[in-house]
């Protein structure tokens, strides 16, 4: 998959067949949609093509952070490239771009210098200055620039009336809704990162932890949670507490991962942490005797849920 950093005056070459959106998380309905536009583009020979922008427009109006992200930039053009995508674009929403409007977006932007032929795109679409174009001009425009369009009914998940939806994910990460999550992305939400060197208390409680600093990505409940590991391309099973740990008095927010019959270095070594469901809440306890109790509970109910499953 070819990716690119384009602005407003990029020139293509190709005949397009794209998709617009930021696909954060890409969750069942982005997939649904990806899959029928590079389903599309191979019975019409064309070139699959998403087009993304750079920062999120949210991001861009609203100054959000990096905390905002489902998924990192990479792990999501490797979702992307496994699902077919041959052409990533990455607009730059800037002063320029944001001032656009809907019909200058698709007839200059889209037609002229992208060379669209062929447009999938989600029912509840917006686009152009104050998100002013939605599918019904599409439609018109469509027929006034001779382009064909697809339109993609909102995905929901079965016997509910839930759409799968990044903001929804969202607010269920924030809210230790995992399971929930993990519905609606289709697969375990994930994090990566290099494992830190910690303070070694963890490991006097015979309870070692792979401590991981989770950066440019949205912050789950903070509390413990089963989780997998994968490591080496090898899965694991284990536990994580996100936080600070209060009995500790400390000030990071860390994911501190126990990872069960498991005792290799791995300082510096990236580890991908899949979180499978919620125990409880971070708590801050009286003393270290108590919280190696609780751990103690902390893992029963763990692998009690992996023989569940």
């Amino acid at each position: 998959m070819k990716t690119r950093n384009i602005d407003i005056n990029y020139i293509n070459k190709k005949p397009l067949c794209i998709t617009i959106g930021n696909f954060d998380g890409i969750h069942l309905g982005h997939k649904y949609i990806i899959n029928t536009m590079v389903n599309e583009s191979r019975m019409n020979d064309l070139y699959p093509t998403v087009l993304s922008f750079n920062p999120h427009p949210r991001k861009y109006f609203k100054k959000i952070h990096d905390e905002f992200n489902i998924i990192l930039e990479k792990d999501k053009k490797d979702i992307l490239n496994g699902l077919g995508v041959e052409n990533f674009l990455r607009l730059n929403f800037d002063k320029k771009t944001s001032s656009l409007t809907a019909e200058e977006f698709v007839k200059k932007f889209l037609v002229k210098n992208l060379k669209l032929k062929m447009l999938i795109i989600g029912e509840n679409f917006q686009f152009g200055k104050d998100r002013k174009g939605n599918i019904n001009l599409l439609k018109k425009l469509s027929y006034k620039n001779n382009f064909s369009l697809k339109i993609i009914k909102s995905i929901k998940v079965k016997n509910s009336k839930i759409v799968c939806s990044s903001s929804n994910i969202r607010k269920n990460i924030e809210k230790g809704n995992i399971e929930k999550t993990n519905i609606l992305l289709g697969r375990p939400w994930a994090v990566k990162g290099r494992v830190l060197k910690g303070d070694g208390r963890a490991r006097k409680m015979n309870f070692p932890t792979a401590n991981l600093f989770l950066d440019k990505i949205i912050k789950p409940k903070k509390g413990v949670y089963v989780v997998s590991i994968i490591f080496n391309n090898k899965k694991y099973r284990g536990i994580a507490n996100f936080g600070r740990r209060p009995t500790f008095n400390g000030k990071k927010l860390l994911l501190e991962v126990n990872i069960f019959n498991f005792n290799k270095k791995i300082y510096g070594k990236e580890l991908t942490v899949q979180f499978l469901a919620f125990i409880r809440e971070e708590i801050k306890f009286k003393n270290f005797d108590k919280l190696k109790y609780q751990v103690k509970k902390d893992v029963k109910v763990a692998k009690s849920f992996f023989k569940n499953i």
